[in-house]
């Protein structure tokens, strides 16, 4: 057998970005921590993503920034333009572009060196084990084949979107699975182009192109410049379109940007992401889900690894909490629930009002939209950093009164704006205890049932 021990306090699944950093700060509360991941060591941090990580994180947790070979370049913020790239908003705000193997590995090793009591890899988590009060443990597979239960204290379920533990858990507060119109299908290639490419022109910004008509239905395209040299291009989109994903991402993206000869694709995959506001309840008896398992990801971007990596820091200081209290129970754990929320649960329900409605409305609107700064810079701001969207009401009215075309489009943004209040204020008053929670969930489902048929279905 190639474990040394069976017994915890915390077991980490998943040694991506959220579940290294859930391991790292369990380590260094002292608790004795095994984290383990089902691929080699040496492929841990290799994942398709678009390699942006806001630059906020790192000085949130005390942690050296991207820097040598894992930094590639620092930008100021992200362009969203039109589907017919004609206009754009602009966001401002740092981030770095990161060599996405060499970050994980960097943050893979400093969990290590931490002080974990143990790190398998290759080791596939099979299911959940459970005493009388939750959540005990996991059954795993070991690289040698051999099956082992590994008991702990809680347990951080990391392991990403299709999480084995998520789908199977015995809860009736976890969300086994995620309803397919909330997942987003992916394909990249990272491309070198020629030392003098027209084609990266602005190293400054990254860019974000949105068509649902034709080119990106329910997802974006985008063009990352990782350097002067080095591009991260690619295209998400709704899941059914699997079989047709590359075909789309080929003509569409690859063949509309890269038009020099001399290029070299230096890897191409694809991945599917959970774009959606996060889980309602991300924690039961014994255990709690951070990162892509969990849905932490910002539904107006698609970005996680900055908001994985928190909600990885937030787990280990709850765990802290619970074992030094000798209670591992829901009751204990439910402050992770609220401290998600409350940093960045309620932003995300919100941004994931407007990631609806910009999956649905065709082209056109989009394009009258921001051609006629329906939304602004300021505007898309805010709802990026707060979950707040004002539009001026008076202003839009009075548009509607001059005969600027589409005034049903321009009252549907004023009636957005009122469902986005109502989720932001509905969210401020999330349970501070599992007592309450069914009430507000069937509160939260009945709002969003009435977007969806409000701007949707409708």
């Amino acid at each position: 057998m190639e474990i040394s021990k069976l017994n915890f306090d915390v077991i980490v699944v998943g040694a991506g970005t959220s579940g290294a950093i859930a391991a790292r700060f369990a380590a260094q509360q002292g608790l004795k921590v095994c984290l383990i991941d089902s691929n080699t060591r040496s492929e841990i941090g290799n994942k398709v993503c678009g390699d942006g990580v806001l630059a906020t994180i790192f000085d949130f947790l005390h942690i050296s920034p991207p820097k040598g070979d894992e930094f590639l370049s620092l930008k100021r913020g992200f362009r969203l333009y039109s589907p017919d790239q004609k206009s754009s908003l602009t966001i401002k705000i740092p981030l770095y572009f990161v060599d996405r193997l060499r970050f994980g590995q960097r943050l893979l090793n400093e969990a290590i060196d931490s002080g974990i009591d143990e790190f398998l890899d290759k080791t596939r988590a099979i299911n959940l084990t459970y005493n009388k009060e939750g959540v005990d443990g996991i059954k795993v597979r070991l690289k040698n084949g051999s099956k082992v239960d590994l008991k702990s204290k809680i347990v951080i379920d990391a392991s990403g979107c299709y999480s084995t533990l998520r789908r199977t858990i015995k809860s009736t507060l976890i969300t086994n699975e995620i309803p397919k119109r909330d997942l987003v299908l992916c394909f990249r290639s990272i491309v070198k182009l020629p030392s003098k490419s027209k084609l990266i022109q602005d190293l400054d910004y990254c860019t974000l192109i949105i068509d649902p008509d034709k080119r990106s239905p329910g997802g974006f395209i985008w063009y990352f410049p990782k350097s002067e040299t080095i591009i991260n291009i690619g295209l998400g989109t709704f899941i059914q379109y699997k079989g047709l994903i590359k075909e789309y991402f080929q003509k569409y993206v690859f063949d509309y940007f890269i038009t020099q000869t001399n290029f070299d694709i230096i890897s191409s995959a694809g991945c599917v992401v959970p774009l959606r506001r996060s889980l309602l309840s991300c924690a039961d008896n014994g255990i709690m889900f951070v990162g892509d398992a969990a849905c932490h990801v910002d539904p107006a971007n698609g970005g996680g690894i900055d908001v994985g990596m928190r909600a990885g820091y937030y787990a280990a200081q709850v765990a802290k909490n619970a074992i030094y209290a000798n209670d591992y129970s829901l009751n204990t754990l439910w402050d992770y629930n609220s401290i998600i929320m409350s940093d960045f649960g309620a932003k995300h329900a919100v941004s994931d009002i407007i990631r609806l409605f910009f999956q649905y409305k065709p082209s056109k609107d989009l394009n009258f939209i921001i051609k006629k700064n329906i939304l602004t810079d300021t505007d898309i701001s805010k709802l990026w950093f707060h979950g707040e969207l004002d539009l001026n009401y008076k202003a839009i009215i009075k548009k509607v009164l001059k005969g600027i075309t589409r005034p049903k489009l321009l009252l549907e943004l004023k009636s957005l704006t009122k469902y986005m209040n109502k989720v932001i204020n509905l969210y401020k008053n999330y349970p501070n205890s599992v007592n309450s929670f069914e009430k507000w969930r069937e509160q939260e489902k009945s709002l969003f049932e009435k977007i969806y048929l409000k701007f949707i279905l409708n």
